[in-house]
């Protein structure tokens, strides 16, 4: 961890302790609403940070009641003001535990006990960020093929943790991201992905029970909920991404100490790679792209599409050209990157171009910045389309610069 993390780190949690020193000198309740029916049980495990976990559940406070949710709480033996902060909340569900059982056995503790169709596997030391609770919802009651999604988890530097998460043919993971700004194009549209970190995945209950809940072997942490999402895909799930669900993330907030999570990684793997063996060897092998690694599980033809498009007369028409093509791309098994070629005005909004959402679009430029672009997702598209016949030649020229340059 970098100096400037763990100052950041220090900033955050003495912002927060001074909340929770005020909360408990106050003598005040935290009321959380408990629905009679809910539709999303949100689970948190708790090994001290107190002060971390009181600003969990205030970030979730004003959600809770619009997205219809419950929260249930497993406590693994803290010894600081957790106990005392947990007799001051109403409305959830606590459960108490003697001894720490670890993160998988927990959290199975608190999904016997929820009630909600869905579950939100949620760290303690993240604050949510948006509509994030319903963004998930909404998009696993509209697609029943799904099984799991999660979205950007951001870093207190206001960088990127991951956007979603590959596996390695050799079982480590690769956050798809890391250091980035989590408001780059590459990472505003949907995809499928080999797992989403359980710092904020949302799973239906009846599967999350069906599936054996999160494997207790892993306990007390590591690779259980990668384990858990490769389970949902073996079973014919799918796990998405979904840009609009987002979180800020202290990382690491419950560690015993800096090498425990790194400790825990290599006790946990080799039993990992065993387990899974067969589904990894048909994984990327340690390597392989950034790009290509971010959809492992993709194997469409990869298209890069130039539409070329001039605010003049007959702009409407062009839009709609746009949206037709890649439409019928995404009819023929493609998965699309739009990158506009615009002398006057870079299109690249989504909404404007009426795009679906699992549709990368990226902010485009003039033709002198193309070879730069090809050459650094060299090998990446399959092929390349522009709506503009009389700019062929001179993106042909484009392609063997990018070759050149590489």
């Amino acid at each position: 961890m970098s100096s400037a993390s763990a100052d950041l780190k220090e900033i955050a949690t003495a912002k927060a302790k001074e909340q929770l020193s005020l909360l408990l000198d106050s003598n005040t309740l935290l009321n959380l609403p408990r629905p009679a029916s809910p539709r999303l049980s949100i689970l948190l495990v708790l090994y001290n940070r107190a002060e971390l976990t009181l600003a969990c559940l205030r970030s979730i406070q004003p959600r809770l009641e619009e997205a219809g949710a419950e929260v249930v709480l497993v406590d693994n033996a803290s010894h600081d003001e957790t106990g005392i902060l947990l007799d001051r909340l109403r409305g959830a569900t606590v459960i108490r535990n003697r001894d720490n059982l670890g993160f998988p056995v927990a959290v199975n503790q608190a999904a016997a006990a929820a009630r909600g169709e869905f579950l939100l596997l949620l760290n303690n030391d993240t604050e949510v960020l948006g509509d994030s609770f319903g963004a998930a919802m909404r998009f696993l009651e509209s697609h029943p093929d799904v099984g799991a999604v999660g979205g950007r988890i951001i870093l207190l530097d206001g960088t990127l943790q991951e956007a979603g998460c590959t596996f390695w043919r050799e079982g480590h993971s690769f956050q798809y991201g890391r250091g980035d700004s989590p408001t780059a194009a590459e990472y505003q549209f949907q995809r499928d992905v080999d797992y989403c970190s359980a710092a904020f995945l949302m799973t239906r209950r009846q599967l999350f029970a069906q599936m054996g809940g999160l494997d207790v072997a892993f306990s007390p942490g590591y690779f259980e909920d990668g384990d858990y999402c490769i389970r949902l895909w073996r079973a014919g799930w799918r796990v998405v991404y979904l840009p609009e669900v987002a979180i800020l993330h202290y990382e690491n907030g419950s560690a015993v100490s800096g090498t425990e999570p790194r400790a825990l990684y290599h006790r946990n793997l080799p039993y990992f790679t065993q387990k899974h063996a067969d589904w990894l060897a048909c994984q990327p092998p340690f390597g392989t792209p950034r790009l290509a690694m971010r959809g492992s599980q993709d194997d469409r033809f990869k298209v890069l599409y130039l539409p070329s498009y001039k605010k003049v007369s007959g702009a409407e028409k062009d839009l709609s050209d746009i949206t037709e093509a890649v439409r019928r791309l995404q009819g023929l098994n493609c998965f699309v990157t739009v990158y506009p070629l615009d002398v006057e005005q870079t299109v690249s909004n989504r909404e404007i171009l009426n795009l679906p959402p699992d549709v990368e679009v990226l902010p485009g430029g003039r033709l002198d910045s193309l070879p730069d672009f090809l050459a650094e997702r060299r090998e990446y598209y399959d092929g390349l389309l522009t709506n503009d016949a009389g700019m062929v030649e001179q993106i042909k020229q484009c392609v063997e610069r990018a070759k050149n340059a590489a």
